[in-house]
């Protein structure tokens, strides 16, 4: 069964009725799951590595809770919620021996999904996403320091253009008026340099990067917190433990002890989840895997026109995942 036609769209093609044609679908995907679990277990195929993440299942503030199979890609389980109490409901559904073999999950920093983990697979390695963690260093900490310096730009261009006024001689005025110039070209160039500052840096052009540096060296927060963002992603290619927790408690005393607001905060808040940053060493895994499944169950939502039952959309998740991937490589690592 390919989802490229909703029920309706089949209904309509067809004649036959939309509850008759939606049994049917659910047969074919209960059964070819039925048949992928079969098969796994006959080979004592258990999963080593999972990947923990979210995704909108409704408009607004609704969600569920998807658990895959880093290796082979299957969907193990989906479920409604992304508090605690409907993440819990995975380890219910599980049996013990099951998750017997996994070694590492990685996830964001969600609270329930570290908890859990930790209660039901405690010889499991936590790996947070990298991605989860730089982009949030993006937006919470580069984006809040460069509007801040942007701000103050504008702040000041305003404060100059006060002072001029009907008695103001023409040569102070003409100097006024520079100084809220290069005031108001500050602004701007801090307004339009989001995409330099969370590039990475060898993907800058040579004007580029002259350019970003000319601006950083009259910006010294967004400089300290540019060199941040350049030691983090470093951070990310040790791959000894030790070396990275070494490392990561560096960073993070660094930048506690920068003064800046932005970068304290967001130190004092992700400094607890050292042991699972430093673990990228040993298990570089993320959740972009998983994510990049999350476009399939936007494709299937999109053609049902969204879907009024829970469980059969769950259902077809787990279908769409298992549809195309091969019977296990059993790798060892």
């Amino acid at each position: 069964m390919q989802q490229k036609m909703s029920i309706k769209a089949i209904q309509e093609l067809t004649g036959i009725h939309w509850d008759t044609i939606r049994k049917v679908q659910r047969e074919i995907m209960d059964e070819a799951i039925w048949e992928r679990e079969k098969m796994l277990k006959e080979e004592g195929y258990k999963p080593r590595i999972l990947a923990v993440d979210e995704f909108a299942i409704h408009k607004g503030h609704s969600y569920a809770t998807c658990v895959m199979d880093f290796e082979q890609g299957d969907i193990l389980w989906v479920g409604k919620g992304r508090a605690m109490k409907d993440f819990e409901k995975f380890f219910e559904d599980m049996t013990s021996d099951s998750l017997s073999a996994v070694i590492a999950v990685a996830m964001d920093m969600n609270a329930s999904y570290n908890k859990l983990v930790t209660k039901h697979l405690p010889k499991a390695q936590i790996v947070y996403d990298r991605f989860h963690m730089q982009s949030q260093f993006g937006r919470d900490v580069l984006g809040v320091v460069r509007l801040d310096e942007a701000r103050r730009h504008k702040a000041k261009e305003k404060e100059i253009l006060a002072d001029i006024s009907d008695d103001t001689d023409k040569e102070t005025m003409k100097s006024l008026k520079q100084e809220a110039k290069a005031e108001k070209q500050g602004y701007s160039q801090l307004k339009k340099l989001r995409w330099s500052l969370l590039i990475n840096s060898d993907k800058l052009s040579d004007s580029k990067t002259e350019q970003l540096q000319s601006i950083l060296q009259d910006h010294h927060d967004l400089a300290v917190c540019y060199a941040m963002k350049e030691e983090m992603c470093r951070l990310y290619e040790v791959t000894d433990y030790q070396q990275a927790v070494t490392g990561w408690t560096k960073w993070f005393q660094a930048a506690k002890e920068s003064e800046i607001p932005a970068l304290v905060r967001f130190a004092v808040q992700k400094e607890k989840r050292l042991p699972g940053l430093a673990a990228y060493a040993i298990y570089s895994i993320s959740t972009g895997k998983l994510e990049g499944f999350n476009n399939k169950i936007k494709v299937a939502k999109r053609i049902g026109y969204g879907y009024r039952d829970d469980d059969f959309f769950f259902t077809l998740i787990r279908y769409l995942s298992i549809s195309s991937v091969r019977s296990p490589s059993h790798k060892k690592s």
